[in-house]
């Protein structure tokens, strides 16, 4: 059995669905799916053993096929929970010098919600405006920010720094004393950053297209 025919099966046996995986895992559902096309030949070995306690099945098993798929030891994994509504917050768009330009709604007057599914009890949304995110995100769809969950390198982030600007970019390496974001259309140049400027990171926990919209 190929590392893509276990993965398929413990994804089946979990009854997870791959984007509800990818974002467990901080990776793209497109990535899930390189996987279980066996066009990409196995995960890293920290997202495998992730992605074994995830689907309640052993890493040695996932990662090797050796020993016992299910084992006594192995944890359970952990309630995922289901969708909920997520407050869309405001919108926003690229700006000319690679930092958003971002429009909150009035407390109390949001436009809405987005069914999401995240254990973030944190998350918000905001809408798209423009092109200047394509082909990412287009405009009129949703990113929905998990704040609670750690970014990691991979993730696309929405970075606030000390001066009150904010920064929608993937998020490349991550040093002692800087970070490297490189931005997500073909616009702008790599970015470090000194940790010392930085006020948030935001995981982005992925993107919603806009008939998702509930209005209020």
């Amino acid at each position: 059995m190929t590392y893509a025919e276990r993965f398929q099966l413990a994804l089946d046996q979990s009854k997870l669905s791959r984007p509800q995986l990818a974002r467990e895992l901080g990776v793209s559902a497109q990535a899930i799916g390189e996987v279980l096309k066996g066009a990409t030949r196995s995960l890293s070995a920290e997202n495998n053993s992730k992605a074994a306690r995830i689907l309640g099945v052993s890493s040695d098993w996932l990662a090797t096929g050796q020993g016992q798929m299910n084992m006594s030891n192995v944890a359970a994994a952990p309630a995922l929970g289901t969708s909920r509504l997520i407050p869309v917050v405001g919108h926003v768009k690229g700006g000319t010098d690679g930092f958003l330009e971002e429009m909150q709604y009035p407390v109390g007057h949001g436009e809405g919600f987005v069914q999401y599914w995240t254990k973030d009890p944190k998350a918000y949304a905001l809408r798209v405006k423009g092109e200047s995110m394509h082909p990412r995100y287009r405009a009129r769809e949703f990113i929905v920010v998990t704040p609670s969950i750690e970014a990691q390198p991979g993730n696309d982030v929405v970075v606030k720094l000390k001066d009150g600007r904010k920064l929608l970019k993937q998020l490349n390496r991550i040093h002692d004393d800087e970070i490297q974001l490189v931005s997500i259309n073909d616009g702008y140049e790599p970015a470090t950053i000194q940790r010392d400027e930085i006020e948030d990171i935001h995981r982005v926990g992925g993107g919603v297209p806009p008939d998702a919209l509930i209005e209020s």
